[in-house]
């Protein structure tokens, strides 16, 4: 005999839902997020073992690690799926938890990923720097618009390197606007600080991954690029095709089809942002170089355009990151033919 448990998650608090393999309720009820009022939830199921369906969400690697901690097996499930599976007129709590329990007894749960911890770690300082760019980016704006409105110029090409700095911090503004200067150049310098301490970080990190040498040989992924790749995409050999790594990134194409009507769609989307925008990033490079990639670049931007042509540039160079990391093969873009898995799409 053994129990199975649903678990919906709140930021304070969980719902949880108890049953047999039969489905009979052993308990539930309203939990604290906290580690002693969960091991007493739990306490009158010691004489069993307990598998946990936890559905992914933004803050679940706290929940999934203290529930593994206390020694159950806990299973991520994958939230759109479950809404396409068990879909609910009511919504409620404990109908949510109900419903990733009988999954779960079922084995009809879509499970997600869950990486190991160094990979959780290497993603969230990536993430960490990639918000700070954006910050750092938005402060770049801020203080463009401030010239902007006194009509002012700070000569040169890069109005925020040292010299640009120090121009920008010499021009003459009204009181109100040169204190939004000074404010928006420190915070420029504090992120520049952050962001700088962070990358001779991973300069240091990309040591122990031997297959960012591999990645950086290719034109357009340096060290920042490559670590973000391999973050995002985790063990390389839960993919047993390119195609599934294609449609993990979410850059497969859409398909609609109904009796006789098919047409293509978008992407899809779904699955890593993260990962979708670095590749198209690298894409941007690589089609500067001249190539089977750039070839494909020019072919589709006379019909379709600059965005799908660049994504469906994106989508080829991940094939051919594929064969690079699972079957360790080399690949240049400006080089070397997309692999053949690659050719199953229709660009």
């Amino acid at each position: 005999m053994a129990y199975y448990a649903g678990l919906d998650l709140h930021k304070s608090m969980s719902v949880l839902v108890v049953k047999d393999r039969d489905g009979r309720l052993i308990c539930e009820g309203r939990v604290a997020n906290d580690l002693t009022a969960l091991q007493q939830f739990f306490a009158p199921c010691q004489d069993q073992p307990v598998t946990i369906a936890l559905e992914a969400t933004t803050h679940y690697t706290w929940m999934y690690d203290t529930l593994e901690a206390l020694g159950h097996t806990v299973q991520l499930a994958h939230p759109l799926k479950v809404r396409a599976i068990a879909s609910a007129r009511i919504k409620t709590d404990r109908i949510d938890a109900g419903i990733l329990c009988d999954l779960l007894r079922g084995n009809l749960l879509p499970t997600s990923y869950v990486p190991p911890p160094p990979i959780r770690a290497l993603r969230e300082l990536l993430r960490h720097r990639i918000r700070l760019v954006h910050d750092r980016t938005q402060v770049k704006n801020r203080l463009t618009v401030l010239l902007a409105k006194t009509n002012q110029t700070v000569p040169g090409t890069d109005p925020f390197g040292v010299k640009g700095r120090a121009l920008l911090a010499a021009l003459l503004l009204p009181p109100m606007l040169a204190w939004q200067r000074e404010d928006g150049m420190s915070q420029l310098e504090a992120l520049n600080r952050q962001i700088t301490r962070i990358d001779v970080y991973l300069r240091e990190l990309a040591r122990d991954h031997p297959e960012v040498p591999r990645l950086t040989a290719i034109p357009g992924i340096g060290i920042f690029s490559a670590l973000l790749i391999l973050a995002e995409i985790g063990e390389i050999q839960r993919f047993p095709s390119a195609k599934q790594l294609v449609g993990y990134a979410g850059l497969a194409p859409g398909l609609y089809q109904s009796g006789g009507t098919r047409h293509g769609r978008g992407i899809t989307r779904q699955g890593s942002r993260y990962l979708r925008w670095i590749l198209v990033e690298a894409s941007q490079h690589v089609i500067r170089h001249p190539g089977p990639l750039r070839q494909t670049y020019l072919r589709l931007a006379k019909g379709k355009g600059h965005g799908k042509a660049l994504v469906a540039v994106a989508r080829k160079l991940l094939v051919g990151l594929y064969a690079v990391l699972h079957d360790q093969h080399a690949f240049c873009p400006t080089t070397t033919p997309i692999p053949v898995s690659g050719a199953r799409w229709r660009d």
